[in-house]
């Protein structure tokens, strides 16, 4: 039993009705997701308690809103907490975790945490909350970042958690006193059964997470069946028909659930899709398409973040604001300030004319699409090279999707691959970054090792005026960038 991931009990649920005074203790509390929670409910009037290994940014933005926090997990950090909530990275051997079980408290996974709150805990008797989420393999977090930030300038003060931080709010979680809950739903560990939303947007549906869905894309489908046949009547998917995956979703589940969207005019289902994108023109960091609602045109989208996988990701805001009865023209004028979610394409500036971008992309898909989006700047404003520097995230999915990954960046001038960011795996034969250069036919593909400073330096004298470069994965790559401002200065 030691050192393994908690059991997830699915019979539990937390009532909606509980006092104020009840304490919730989160173990492991430094997350984005976690902190975002913990501050909901701090917001909320709750009490907050949490621990975590290290100190952090969202540890600190915890305890400014009046929240304990402890740097390490000890037995003694519950302390006089009622509820226990916890993330799939606990493990079963956590001192924490074992207190609470020795107390007999309820412990409950953050999903079926956020689950509760999108159904009202908290919330005075009589508020009708109407709840959105965003799911889907990629651009999930992106999707749930543009309905916060489209529903907020559109005055419907929605109360928002998800995995990212939303431009202007500068928050990724917030109560808000409207009538709406917008939330990301996450997939990778098949906890997304336990939402029920209103509206629940699917991006796409792909394979990923090879740790938890190990029988690939087939398990994936039949989580998300699992999931749609779970909600109740009235309630329903917006879900992209130019996706193969959902396309086989949709050939599951009662037609009479979805709400069918399509920016691809080639779709064999986009002529009967309700709500369409025509017309797309894609300049860079300028983009726009036609929209129609059945036959009826409703006007023109103009978004300022680039690439064709936002026009799909602010269709299906589109989609889910007018079925609430918001106006399409207010929807697109906020949506044309949308800059995009922190670590989503985030522009950090500029060293010597070269533009410094830095992506969670981690998947082959995600790599795709942030380099096709490079790739039209460059094309666009006739600039320099896309430079990718690249960091694999998990042994598993670096050989899960090998082959996908050795095509994946065909759309870049250079390209670097860092050590495998492992996130606590153990390596695998014959699975390496060395050896995904080596298979690589790209004719400019460099292994480079060691830490990220030391890659930092290394790509810095290459990079030269009006070059993109891009820092990827999901893991630390992320402080590239930052890394390399830092030396201009």
């Amino acid at each position: 039993m030691h050192n393994q991931k908690i059991p997830i009990e699915k019979e539990l649920k937390l009532a909606v009705n509980l006092p104020k005074s009840t304490k919730f203790h989160f173990i492991g509390l430094g997350g984005i997701g976690m902190s975002g929670l913990a501050k909901f409910l701090l917001e909320l009037g709750f009490r907050v308690s949490g621990s975590d290994i290290a100190d952090s940014k969202y540890a600190n933005a915890t305890t400014k809103l009046g929240g304990t926090v402890f740097i390490g997990h000890h037995p003694q950090n519950i302390g006089d907490a009622s509820i226990i909530i916890a993330s799939s990275a606990i493990k079963t051997d956590n001192p924490e975790y074992v207190e609470a079980l020795n107390k007999n408290l309820p412990i409950y996974h953050r999903s079926q945490l956020l689950a509760a709150l999108m159904e009202g805990l908290g919330l005075n008797e009589g508020v009708n909350q109407v709840s959105i989420g965003a799911a889907g393999t990629h651009g999930k977090t992106t999707t749930s970042g543009m309905a916060s930030f489209a529903f907020e300038e559109c005055e419907k003060t929605p109360s928002v958690v998800v995995g990212g931080i939303i431009p202007f709010m500068n928050t990724n979680a917030k109560y808000g006193n409207g009538n709406y809950f917008i939330a990301e739903l996450d997939e990778s560990d098949g906890t997304i059964e336990f939402y029920t939303p209103d509206y629940t947007i699917v991006t796409n549906l792909e394979h990923d997470h090879p740790d938890h869905y190990t029988d690939g894309l087939e398990q994936v489908i039949s989580t998300f069946e699992c999931y749609t046949n779970k909600l109740k009547d009235g309630q329903k998917l917006i879900l992209n028909v130019d996706c193969p995956g959902n396309l086989q979703l949709l050939n599951r589940i009662a037609k009479d659930k979805a709400i069918l969207y399509s920016i691809d005019e080639k779709s064999e289902l986009h002529s009967k899709a309700k709500y369409r994108g025509t017309d797309i023109k894609l300049s860079g960091f300028n983009n726009t398409c036609k929209v129609y609602k059945n036959d009826e045109y409703l006007g023109e989208l103009k978004l300022t973040v680039p690439g064709i996988h936002n026009i799909s990701n602010a269709l299906s805001v589109i989609a889910a604001a007018v079925e609430n009865g918001l106006e399409f023209s207010e929807v697109t004028k906020a949506l044309t300030k949308f800059t995009g979610m922190k670590r989503r394409f985030q522009i950090l500036g500029e060293i010597n004319g070269a533009k410094i971008i830095d992506d969670y992309a981690h998947h082959p898909t995600e790599i795709k699409a942030t380099l096709s989006a490079a790739k039209e700047i460059t094309k666009t404003t006739k600039s320099g090279r896309v430079i990718a520097v690249f960091q694999p995230h998990r042994y598993s999915r670096l050989e899960n999707f090998w082959d996908e990954f050795v095509a994946s960046f065909d759309d870049a001038d250079v390209v670097y691959i860092c050590d495998v960011y492992s996130a606590g795996e153990a390596p695998r034969e014959n699975i390496s970054s060395e050896n995904l250069v080596e298979h690589s036919n790209h004719p400019n593909i460099r292994y480079v090792s060691g830490s990220i400073e030391r890659i930092s330096n290394i790509v810095f004298v290459d990079l030269e005026e009006n070059d993109l470069l891009i820092s990827m994965g999901a893991g630390n790559i992320t402080k590239l960038g930052h890394l390399m401002m830092e030396k201009c200065f």
